[in-house]
């Protein structure tokens, strides 16, 4: 038998030889809550694992739900603050009360578990709300948004929450926080989807550009990392509930194109969990719990008006690759006025019982004559244009001081029969909204012609209220209120003829719509 002694040296050793190894520190040193709120030792899962063993410098994360890379990342920093001196770390969330909670129960709560002798021998000397800094001189601190001391470490969670809701933060975060993160350090930015646009979505479409084209990264491009809802080991029945659950044709053809596309195979019991959450996620399952990168973008719900009518344009085909233009019948147009921000502008053909849009345009900072040189360029044979209320308004400053739109119709040549103002609503909702939606249940897109005004009409939504963490009931004042803004002046003031010419070729009815 050895000396007591040097057994117990062997020992010391030993744990200072574990303690030196990050991986392991990880691995078994701190505690978390998990998804049952039960205190328990932090073990990576597999997807956590996986982004470890893939991580960069600069990353974006899209992701399903609850996959655990907020408290992977927060573990991951904290980790380095501690064994390591004078690291400054950040954490932002979209609000200040999911910082103080991630700092509550990630940060502060993981530290506080830790062995007594290790508290003990690296101690804080600051303890606040936001911020722990440690006798080492590492700190981390958490909030909305952080700009000016350098960072060796930030992660930003939630960004498409917070670009969807803010804007002007998100800006604020690109252009401050971001920035604080310079070249060999580390930044880390995780998010579900909100939307087709926004600064997570930017972000997002680079970084996957690069992995698509295997660009070389440098310290400061950003690497995509996507983990889809399947990852997830419990997001799958019991193969008794599974059993008991209908999957439509349709399901099982979407299976099946995920399948291929992401070259993995699904299990009955986690198709059976993705049918029954989808019932109560409805429209938000493929950005909440996303199969694909692209279908995670596909549809927020969240705040978004036309959400339902847009989802049904897609379901039913309505979105055309190629709608060609039927020579002799009128393009009428519809309008939005802006004179300081955009002129928006679609142009639409009635045929048979379908409203097609076959070109959408806006632009901002133009006079009259730029948007008519742009109709006329086409050589549709043009129909009305339908105006907003506010197109026979006096203009009481700058260059169209004392005229009205329609007073610049008039001169340009078009006279009273060729144009068609609409009365202004006094409910947008009743009044404007209602009918828009209506309206759009008859509508076909020509897809290339009309992507920025699709974009504008997935994208209108309501007014986010930050004190109140809701959406006020009203449009949001925004770059896509123009275009649907522009189709609600056509869906109220445009009236179809009682019988619509079709087309024909050689005695038979042809289709014109080309997919």
């Amino acid at each position: 038998m050895g000396h007591p002694e040097a057994f117990q040296r062997s020992q010391q050793a030993a744990a200072v030889k574990r303690l030196a190894s990050a991986a392991w520190r990880l691995r078994n040193l701190y505690w978390i809550k998990n998804k049952e709120g039960q205190e328990v030792r932090f073990k990576p899962n597999w997807t956590q694992e996986d982004f470890l063993a893939s991580m960069w410098y600069f990353n974006i994360i899209l992701k399903a739900r609850q996959l655990g890379f907020t408290t992977l990342i927060t573990l991951f920093i904290l980790d380095v603050c501690l064994f390591n001196s004078n690291i400054q770390a950040g954490i932002i969330a979209d609000t200040d009360e999911k910082a103080m909670e991630i700092f509550r129960d990630k940060v502060r709560f993981a530290y506080e578990h830790m062995p007594q002798g290790f508290r003990n021998a690296r101690y804080t000397v600051l303890d606040s709300m936001h911020t722990l800094e440690f006798d080492n001189g590492s700190s981390i601190q958490v909030g909305t948004s952080m700009r000016g001391t350098t960072k060796q470490y930030l992660l930003v969670t939630e960004l498409g929450k917070i670009a969807a809701e803010s804007p002007q933060k998100a800006a604020e975060i690109k252009t401050g926080s971001f920035n604080t993160v310079h070249a060999g350090q580390f930044l880390f930015v995780e998010s579900t989807a909100k939307g087709r646009e926004g600064l997570f979505f930017e972000m997002v479409g680079v970084a996957r550009e690069d992995q698509q084209m295997k660009r070389e990264l440098t310290p400061i491009s950003f690497k995509f990392h996507f983990y889809p809802w399947f990852l997830e080991d419990s997001y799958a029945l019991s193969p008794a509930d599974a059993a008991g659950v209908v999957m439509t044709k349709e399901d099982l053809e979407y299976f099946a194109k995920v399948e291929a596309e992401m070259e993995c195979e699904l299990t009955r019991e986690q198709k059976a969990w993705y049918v029954e959450k989808r019932r109560t996620q409805g429209d938000d399952m493929k950005a909440e719990y996303p199969s694909t990168p692209d279908e995670a973008f596909e549809v927020s719900g969240e705040g978004r008006i036309l959400r339902h009518e847009m989802a049904l344009v897609r379901t039913q085909n309505r979105i055309l690759r190629r709608l060609p233009v039927i020579p002799n019948l009128p393009v009428n147009t519809f309008w939005d006025l802006g004179y300081r921000d955009f002129m928006a502008i679609w142009f639409h053909q009635r045929v048979g019982p379908e409203n097609r849009l076959i070109r959408y345009y806006e632009n901002a900072g133009f006079g009259l004559e730029k948007y008519l040189i742009e109709m006329r360029s086409h050589n549709y044979l043009l129909g009305k244009f339908y105006l907003p209320h506010d197109a026979e308004q006096k203009r009481i400053t700058g260059s169209m001081q004392g005229k009205s739109f329609v007073d610049y119709l008039h001169d340009a040549g078009i006279g009273a029969n060729d144009y068609h103002v609409v009365e202004r609503c006094d409910n947008k909702w009743i009044d404007g909204i209602a009918p828009l939606r209506a309206f759009l249940a008859t509508c076909v897109f020509d897809e290339e012609n009309c992507a920025l005004g699709i974009k504008r009409l997935d994208n209108y939504k309501k007014t986010w209220n930050r004190q109140l963490g809701a959406w006020r009931d009203e449009p949001a004042d925004d770059d896509n209120c123009h275009g649907a803004d522009a189709l609600e002046t056509g869906a109220r003031g445009y009236h179809p003829p009682a019988t619509t010419a079709r087309p024909r070729s050689g005695g038979r009815r042809r289709s014109y719509r080309t997919v």
